[in-house]
């Protein structure tokens, strides 16, 4: 009796994409109501950067750009790619909470076109959106911040080994860095980003498909309206 194969890898990345949208989709409402309190009056007291600059606030709509270069991990084709993204981003409360969680909760709209310098597929391009976390704390020069984003991409695939075995891809990414206030509307952001890149099993059996992972540094300048 023949006993049916069960592709492995098509199951592990098509848990892994579920698994980024399931945890995408529970962080919204819990970011939003965990992490944003009350909103901080004045109190007589001197206020931060932060407070008084027009970059954080409910309703505070933003345009960045900003610019990453990243490496891939555990892939023999040693993907080197610079992306390049445009983002829309739209505060959602007012700075909330007295303690660390101390800041407002921001959701990101991006557009990403990423050269490739090292590897089989010549670009990536796509739309990613997702939630960010602005930490922050009274007095200090920085603001750190914690961001996911999902989406989709395409690229040109060429068939390669260890490589996307479609066109259509989706996508996740986890970034963490540090905005800095230079002018009452405008930051200078530092950060590091993990990016996902998988068709999630969607090209097999025909073709394989090699999921992408790749991190790296981030630069970025954001303008808020």
């Amino acid at each position: 009796m023949t006993l049916p194969m069960i592709n492995l890898r098509k199951s592990q990345e098509t848990n892994r994409l579920l698994a980024a949208l399931l945890g995408l989709v529970m962080i919204i409402p819990w970011v939003n109501t965990s992490w944003s309190g009350t909103t901080i009056n004045d109190s007589g007291t001197q206020a931060p950067v932060s407070d008084s600059s027009r970059l954080f606030g409910e309703d505070v709509v933003s345009l960045s750009a900003e610019t990453a270069g990243l490496f891939s991990i555990n892939n023999s084709n040693n993907y080197r790619y610079l992306p390049q993204l445009i983002t829309v981003g739209w505060q959602l409360d007012q700075i909330g909470n007295e303690g660390w969680n101390r800041g407002n909760t921001e959701f990101l709209f991006s557009g990403m076109y990423a050269p490739v310098i090292h590897g089989p597929n010549p670009w990536f391009t796509g739309g990613l959106f997702g939630p960010r976390y602005n930490f922050i704390q009274e007095g200090w020069p920085v603001v750190p911040y914690l961001e996911s984003r999902v989406g989709f991409m395409f690229t040109d695939a060429t068939g390669a080994p260890n490589s996307q075995g479609q066109d259509f891809c989706f996508s996740f990414t986890i970034g963490t860095g540090i905005r800095i206030p230079v002018m009452d509307q405008l930051s200078v952001n530092l950060g590091i980003l993990y990016q996902h890149i998988s068709n999630g099993g969607l090209s097999e059996p025909d073709h394989e498909n090699v999921g992408l992972d790749s991190i790296g540094p981030t630069l970025s300048v954001t303008w808020a309206f």
